[in-house]
């Protein structure tokens, strides 16, 4: 199989494309497709086969878990035999590396299922998990934590690039191995931790965390706090607020802690280990703030293979503009629509741009709900979208924008807690920006060319309309809509007809 560096992605569209990730813990079968910059899950599964249980003393693959890996490849390559894939990959990580039968096992593999498969090192599974926050989060910075069943990678980001990276022994099934030979584990991972590299920081705004461990422990957190959304990709909370809930963790049984969350017993078991070590990385790195990142090594499989061209790509906009293109009455109309509405949005800049032009893209994509019901539909749809490049404070105001392009939305019937991740300003600035696409759309019919023939700015109190009398395009719908508009942004309404 290629490596990254050996295969570059260059088309914007990601064609149906499989990746079989054999871990130390899961074997995974995920299934891409959709934009090349923020690819969509068309299939997704996992088995719990414990390749590694009992690495560390037999320095060999569980047997138990060699059986369950041939069992998982032989339904994987049954099911993708039927999904008409253009490109199918098969990694294996730190089980298949670290044991002296592994390439024996990857031999056999490859020979009953006619595959290759790529081990990667410990360092290039560092850079595939950065790379895969970077899917996510293009100019990110910090440091990139996945944790699996045998090992434990670390990759340093500086605004984008992987500066540094490296592989420990400290996946929670090789510290179950340290304690059953009475080992102390904290002992374990402070020598191992004491080999890190000088490239690596003392201190850090953000710690990125990838892994199932960790999405299992993002969940308890979730709920244990009543969080509103369940959307893990971009969960950011600060690490002081983490303690409690590692306090919790490592104090309660798996019984209890399944109860909390609806991962697996399997991944719950690992949990606690996996606390232990995420602890002392807090103490090393004494970050601000942690993420969860739900792209991982095999997101980050593709990023790497990305030409620069689709690296550069925003995958917010990506993901917003591929919808628009596959669901939207109209493709194209949402860009139309944007620079129709930027003379009444002046604070709009970069980074809040992004968000603007998403919404845009996306103002048309729900048309196929019913009437009644399209406005709850937006904000359902948007707050558990697949999309990167966004936090959880940006989903909640691209759907309020959404729902508040259908009909005048009463803040009442939304989600309270949702709204709370909000400030009133913002809030407002996304009813603002709901409303102007409204009336954009209402005016024009959603079709670009009849929304040129008209402009839309602002002028001392007024905002103002202008349109020309030949092109019919005036009527009551479009007087309401402007002057509801006009309401919200505190302005008096002016039409201007030429």
């Amino acid at each position: 199989m290629p490596s990254p560096e050996q295969r570059k992605i260059s088309t914007s569209v990601l064609y149906r494309t499989g990746i079989i990730d054999i871990g130390s813990n899961t074997v995974r079968l995920v299934v891409f497709e959709g934009p090349s910059r923020s690819p969509r899950y068309f299939y997704n599964e996992k088995v719990n086969c414990g390749l590694g249980v009992g690495l560390l003393n037999t320095k060999r693959l569980n047997p138990k878990g060699i059986r369950k890996t041939i069992n998982a490849l032989r339904r994987f390559k049954s099911i993708i035999a039927e999904m008409n894939l253009k490109q199918f990959y098969c990694i294996a990580t730190a089980a298949v590396r670290e044991s002296v039968d592994g390439s024996q096992f990857v031999n056999q593999l490859e020979e009953q299922f006619r595959i290759k498969i790529w081990v990667v090192s410990g360092e290039e599974e560092g850079n595939l998990a950065a790379s895969g926050v970077l899917m996510g989060w293009p100019e990110a910075s910090g440091i990139v934590c996945d944790i699996g069943g045998a090992s434990l990678e670390l990759a340093y980001l500086n605004n984008g690039m992987i500066q540094e990276s490296q592989s420990f022994g400290l996946g929670p099934l090789t510290l179950n191995d340290y304690q059953q030979v009475g080992k102390v584990q904290a002992n374990i991972i402070y020598e191992n931790l004491s080999l890190m590299k000088e490239g690596f920081p003392n201190i850090i705004e953000d710690l990125f965390l990838v892994g199932g461990c960790w999405r299992a422990l993002a969940r308890i957190h979730m709920n244990i706090n009543d969080y509103p959304l369940k959307v893990l990709q971009g969960y950011k909370i600060s690490a002081d607020s983490l303690n409690e809930t590692m306090d919790f963790i490592s104090s309660s049984k798996i019984s209890i802690l399944a109860k909390t969350t609806s991962s697996s017993m399997d991944r719950l078991e690992l949990l606690p280990n996996a606390i232990k070590v995420l602890q002392a990385l807090i103490n090393r790195f004494k970050p601000k703030s942690i993420i969860f990142s739900g792209y991982g090594i095999r997101e980050g499989f593709f990023y790497k293979q990305f030409s620069s061209e689709i690296r550069e790509m925003q995958p917010l906009l990506e993901a917003c503009k591929y919808l628009e293109n596959t669901r939207a009455r109209f493709p194209g109309f949402g860009e139309a629509l944007y620079d129709w509405l930027r003379p009444i949005l002046p604070d709009i800049n970069e980074i809040n741009g992004r968000l603007y032009l998403a919404a845009c893209y996306l103002h048309d994509t729900i048309w196929q709900a019913h009437p009644d019901y399209r406005s709850e539909v937006c904000f359902e749809t948007v707050t558990g979208a697949n999309l990167g490049g966004i936090d959880h404070e940006g989903r909640v105001f691209l759907a309020l924008s959404l729902m508040s392009r259908y009909k005048r939305t009463n803040l009442t019937k939304v989600n309270k807690d949702m709204l709370d991740l909000l400030d009133q300003n913002t809030i407002s600035k996304a009813m603002i920006l709901g409303a102007s696409m409204r009336l954009g759309s209402m005016l024009s019919v959603t079709v670009a060319s009849n929304l040129k023939k008209t402009k839309i700015f602002l002028e001392g109190k007024n905002i103002c309309l202008s349109l020309r009398e030949k092109d019919n395009l005036l009527g009551e719908i479009v007087e309401k809509r402007l002057s509801y508009l006009a309401q919200l942004m505190d302005l008096n309404p002016k039409i201007i007809v030429e």
